[in-house]
């Protein structure tokens, strides 16, 4: 197992990535899907969940069973029933966004009481879960689109939540 800023220094340096294009649109073509062991299928697909578990799957973080996925609902699922779950932020995080936070994810890069800051993959500038690209994003942290936060299983964790 690695350490948060390793996560967190790989998540960065994707900042800038975009996708393909076909027929002069994005295309959710991305190269994450193809590098993420189980997630193969999913290139072509809307990518922040996958974008977000390459990031840990390269850094050598381990994630609840279940939470690797394409979907973000279910990547909540598996950190709930981990006990992996919070409703305040936590560097390094995934942060899931939207109704039962099934709409969009990223990683927690840092956070102070009125803001979350997130490395973010199929975003754009605007913060659309449909984008095109891997952005860090300054989101308002309570609101309500800010669903909640599972935590991966980094080195020297204690379990506790």
């Amino acid at each position: 197992m690695y350490d948060i800023d390793s996560v967190l220094k790989l998540a960065q340096s994707q900042a800038g990535y975009r996708e393909g294009r076909s027929a002069g649109h994005w295309n959710n073509r991305q190269k994450y899907s193809d590098q993420v062991h189980g997630l193969e299928w999913s290139d072509g697909q809307p990518w922040c969940c996958t974008f977000a578990n390459w990031c840990f799957s390269q850094a050598g973080v381990a994630v609840p069973a279940g939470a690797v996925t394409a979907s973000c609902a279910a990547g909540v699922a598996a950190y709930r029933k981990a006990r992996r779950w919070t409703e305040y932020p936590v560097i390094g995080a995934q942060v899931f966004y939207g109704k039962g936070g099934g709409v969009h994810t990223g990683i927690v890069l840092k956070y102070d009481d009125t803001h979350v800051w997130a490395v973010e993959g199929n975003t754009n500038t605007s913060g659309s879960p449909e984008g095109d690209g891997v952005y860090v994003k300054k989101r308002t942290r309570r609101d309500p689109y800010v669903y909640g936060y599972g935590i991966p299983y980094y080195e020297n964790d204690t379990g506790n939540t």
